[in-house]
């Protein structure tokens, strides 16, 4: 009986070699050869069966397993016993003929897209062969070491990957991959990790290559704002929106963008990259203070405007990449916002000044205005008409001269200074209050040494306007005005003979 099985079974065996078809059924007692078992899972890696036969072929592994004492208790992280290493090393031999190809390796900028494409194609290839294999290879106690040599080969190439000279974006594709893949609750049964240690190695080597060319990344991005701005940010004709806003708004889309991405993978590695950032920010706002600095004096109040909103904008922003429970971070946290803040204070201080002699310009001129058009008007008017209004035309020109000066002493405050020209309606009221002739000549005379030029437009022409005088005393009055001469060390007397005639 014997005999006659062990010919069956060769004859199935045969059978099958010569047809390429597995025998339709095989008894329970019939021996299954080793050698034509491992020519099965040869076939069966290589898809050269179709659906019945893979189903045939798993019910041979699976009597095979039984009849040689193979056992797995199916639970993560068992290992099959008693297999042959002709059936491992075929099952090894399999993945490394049909693992995919590294990307030639070139320059990085040109890389991303190949190792985007590589990563793909793996992990289509492992999900595909996995999910293949599994109905045939499971109950067998092969699947595992499918698994696990799938694993062996990954991480080899994923190394390799590593120990090339990565971009940023390389390298952070890399880790987001492999989060996906490793930590996705549909990927874990086809990607296992045969060895723990291997997974979390390889993520703190990627993390170790990513940082420092990260910190250099951004660095050049900061540093590449620096000279763009001193280039094109200095000219106030070309000044605009754009111009105005330009450095805060890419320092900070630069920073940002560096967050956004390490939260997406991990909320450790956005807080060594918030760090990171920080101390990139303090680099970054002591060579923009430094070089602000040089240039002050030269700045137009525009400029200096930006500077002040470009400093708060960023003293806004550098909180959100502080760690308060990390020292380092918090101390370079107070360091920046002292930088930016007396900054501030230094260009507002400026701004300040630039703003009070304005209003200086601003009050002199406005006062000027209206004192000559107060003059204008009034001796436009007739005099009589005016003492019927007012009784006193000389009390209230001076009334009204306080007023004006009462209504621009902010102005005066801020510039703090007292300048005659300011006084002019006051002293001209001088004039008209004044009606004795030896008093008028040294009112006048004391006008035409503070007020050269007024005094010379406006004392004859109030003088003829008051009416008051005769026409011998208006001329006794002119003649005795004494002009002070460019040398303090004499005194000349110029008689107003021109203006005189004039009258």
């Amino acid at each position: 009986m014997t005999a006659l099985t062990g010919e069956r079974t060769i004859e199935c065996m045969e059978s099958s070699d010569q047809s390429g078809v597995l025998p339709d059924i095989i008894a329970p007692d019939v021996e299954v050869n080793g050698e034509k078992v491992l020519h099965i899972l040869r076939k069966i890696l290589t898809e050269q069966s179709n659906p019945e036969e893979l189903d045939k072929a798993a019910e041979v592994l699976k009597r095979w397993s039984k009849l040689n004492g193979v056992t797995t208790d199916k639970k993560e992280g068992s290992f099959p016993q008693n297999l042959p290493c002709e059936y491992l090393q075929e099952i090894d031999q399999f993945v490394e003929n049909h693992f995919p190809t590294l990307p030639v390796e070139g320059p990085q900028g040109s890389q991303l897209e190949q190792l985007q494409d590589f990563l793909k194609n793996t992990q289509s290839k492992i999900c595909y062969e996995v999910l293949r294999l599994t109905p045939v290879l499971e109950d067998a106690g092969l699947l595992v070491h499918l698994t696990d040599s799938y694993s062996r080969h990954l991480f080899t190439k994923l190394d390799l990957l590593l120990n090339r000279d990565l971009s940023v974006d390389q390298t952070f594709c890399l880790l987001l991959w492999g989060k996906d893949v490793f930590f996705s609750p549909d990927s874990q049964h086809v990607f296992r990790v045969y060895d723990p240690l291997l997974l979390t190695g390889w993520f703190e080597k990627a993390k170790r290559k990513l940082l420092p060319k990260l910190k250099n990344e951004i660095s050049k991005t900061l540093q590449n704002i620096l000279c763009y701005d001193d280039q094109h940010g200095h000219n106030e004709d070309s000044m605009n929106e754009e111009t105005f806003i330009r450095v805060h708004i890419d320092v900070i889309q630069c920073l940002n963008a560096v967050i956004e991405n390490f939260k997406a993978f991990s909320k450790t590695l956005m807080c060594k990259a918030q760090l990171l950032c920080l101390k990139e920010l303090h680099r970054f706002v002591q060579k923009y203070v430094d070089a602000e600095k040089i240039h002050l004096k030269k700045r137009q109040p525009l400029y200096l405007f930006r500077i002040i909103s470009t400093c708060r904008q960023l003293r806004f922003y550098a909180p959100q990449l502080n760690n308060t429970d990390i020292k380092e971070s918090d101390d370079l946290f107070n360091i920046i916002i002292i930088m930016l803040e007396e900054m501030e204070d230094h260009v507002l201080s400026i701004v300040q000044k630039m703003m009070k002699h304005l209003a200086q310009i601003f009050e002199n001129v406005a006062y000027d205005c209206v004192s000559r058009v107060y003059l204008d008007c009034l001796m436009k008017s007739k005099i009589k008409r005016l003492k019927k209004r007012w009784e006193n035309v000389g009390e209230k020109m001076k009334e009204d001269a306080l007023y004006f000066l009462i209504e621009s002493n902010t102005f005066k405050e801020l510039n703090g200074c007292d300048d005659q020209r300011n006084k002019l309606l006051l002293r001209m009221s001088e004039v008209l209050l004044c009606s004795d002739v030896d008093a008028l000549k040294l009112t006048c005379c004391k006008l035409f040494q503070e007020l050269p030029e007024d005094s010379e437009q406006y004392v004859p022409a109030l003088l003829r306007w008051k009416g008051v005088l005769s026409e011998r005393q208006l001329r006794e009055v002119l003649e005795a005005i004494v002009y002070p001469d460019p040398n303090p060390r004499c005194v000349t007397r110029h008689p107003l003979k021109g203006l005189w005639c004039c009258l």
